[in-house]
């Protein structure tokens, strides 16, 4: 998941284009409140989908990069507070890489020495679905990285350097127009390198108090509006399901909330407590019916349904097929 903060800029871009926002975010099943409500969980792949599909729509092969021309930092909300009054740019982007999953847990920082002493090599992946376009938003993603670099330093904004996996869809130009500093492409990987003297300058507006508070609200709201919570909310059920803790009220006690409660911060995700345990299910099915050692009662059980015909109900409507043909066509496949 990641904010709904993140189309900042979408809605006034795609319209200054003749398009419609609205029929772009329903294509791309992102609630339409996803416009007017920053903090709203919405799907990262569903983002990715959604500038692809703008693109195609609009005839814009440089989508991602406009887009990131119309943003600015508080695309970050209070993240952007920890990153322009740290000590120092190595402290903000420390700071950035450890809160980062305030703004999305599907995306991964990892700074790697690059072949030149002077330099570090700061890789920015988001963690897409297979299959999931992601041009678009890459280029959006490092246009935005450019623009928090050369605002934490002016003058050595030039001195950073983009690196694309992909091929360049517009002339080279309009993306070292875009990012401000020179741009490589088809390289191993996506990353923006920086000059290493400049971790050790001293941010001009530092003030350690507000970054301490803005650490604190963001510690707050992960622990109350976790946009992870689907996955936390999986990850118990799995580990209960076979002895029959998986219902919500035992869940939502885990969590530290009401069943109310519960149900709608997973509402708000388009979610429902029901519609998980029975993908889970679903899933782990696929899995466990492709072993032969487990009985089918066995796996039943595991499932959590305390009878075999409850089992092979739930077969046919995932399978439209039972248990055993199930399992036959599974151990048959190469």
């Amino acid at each position: 998941m990641i904010q709904a903060r993140a189309l900042g800029g979408f809605r006034m871009l795609v319209e200054a284009h003749g398009g419609d926002p609205k029929a772009l975010l329903t294509r791309c099943k992102i609630p339409l409140a996803a416009l007017t409500k920053p903090d709203l969980p919405i799907s990262l792949d569903s983002l990715a989908s959604l500038y692809d599909h703008a693109a195609q729509v609009l005839e814009m092969e440089d989508f991602g990069l406009q887009l990131s021309r119309c943003q600015d930092l508080t695309l970050y909300g209070p993240l952007a507070l920890i990153v322009l009054h740290a000590q120092t740019v190595g402290d903000a982007l420390v700071g950035l890489m450890r809160h980062f999953a305030f703004h999305t847990p599907g995306a991964s920082f990892q700074i790697a020495d690059d072949a030149d002493p002077d330099v570090i090599c700061v890789r920015y992946a988001l963690n897409l679905q297979p299959g999931t376009p992601s041009r678009q938003i890459v280029e959006q993603s490092y246009g935005m990285a450019a623009k928090l670099w050369s605002t934490m330093v002016p003058s050595e904004a030039a001195q950073a350097r983009i690196l694309l996996r992909h091929a360049p869809a517009v002339p080279p130009r309009v993306y070292e127009k875009s990012f401000g500093c020179p741009c490589s492409f088809e390289q191993e990987t996506d990353a923006i390198v920086l000059p290493r003297r400049a971790l050790d300058f001293v941010v001009p507006h530092a003030d350690p108090e507000l970054v301490a508070t803005a650490e604190g609200y963001i510690a707050t709201i992960m622990r109350r509006h976790p946009l992870d919570l689907a996955q936390q909310v999986k990850a118990l059920v799995a580990e209960q399901l076979a002895f029959g803790g998986a219902t919500i009220e035992n869940i939502a006690g885990q969590l530290k909330m009401q069943k109310r409660k519960l149900q709608r911060l997973l509402a708000e995700q388009g979610l429902y407590f029901e519609s998980i345990v029975d993908e889970l299910r679903c899933d782990l099915a696929t899995e466990y019916l492709g072993n032969a050692a487990l009985s089918l009662q066995t796996v039943g059980t595991m499932l959590g349904y305390n009878e075999q015909s409850s089992f092979t109900r739930a077969c046919k409507r995932w399978f439209d097929a039972s248990p055993k043909l199930v399992r036959q066509t599974r151990l048959a496949a190469p």
